[in-house]
């Protein structure tokens, strides 16, 4: 998710993992570092990379990675773009401010074994716990980063200021 705009707001992740029988294993969320907040590049699709990113590293610090083990992991997102592009084996990023982030991702998933993830595309109704837990990042930063609060401030003062010169001009 990226707040209050998109693009150019402040990209947060959010990501649950569970196991097969659908017990929550872990819950993760947080700023995506790698774009800088208020930028261009800070947009829903850095968001959507930033849980898949974390996602398979907490998969591969918890081991899921080893060759050893006999499953199937589905990473699921509802960003189709961001899907289409981690389960191809031959896609290439298009905008190359989003490239470190897809080569990121890319590398991540090389470290499982080659059948052993799939990526699915879902609805964003089906994508709610990921969404709140991207959320709560957000309003996680805005309560400790004084200046990013101050920017979504701005923000807001704008766009309420350029609703009311349009409801003028009507």
């Amino acid at each position: 998710m990226c707040e209050p705009a998109n693009p150019s707001g402040i990209a947060c992740y959010g990501f649950v993992v569970k196991n097969e029988k659908a017990t929550v294993l872990y819950r993760g969320y947080g700023l995506v570092n790698s774009v800088r907040p208020f930028s261009p590049e800070s947009n829903s699709n850095a968001a959507e990379y930033g849980s898949a990113i974390k996602a398979m590293e907490w998969l591969v610090e918890n081991d899921y990675a080893n060759d050893n083990y006999d499953y199937e992991i589905l990473v699921r997102g509802d960003c189709q773009l961001i899907m289409r592009k981690l389960k191809s084996r031959d896609y290439s990023p298009r905008a190359a401010r989003m490239g470190p982030m897809y080569d990121r991702a890319i590398m991540i998933r090389s470290r499982f074994a080659p059948d052993s993830m799939r990526f699915e595309w879902i609805k964003r109704d089906e994508n709610r716990e990921a969404d709140e837990l991207a959320k709560k990042a957000y309003y996680w930063a805005l309560r400790n980063y004084p200046e990013l609060r101050r920017r979504v401030r701005e923000h807001w003062a704008t766009m309420l200021w350029l609703e009311q010169v349009i409801y003028k001009e009507q």
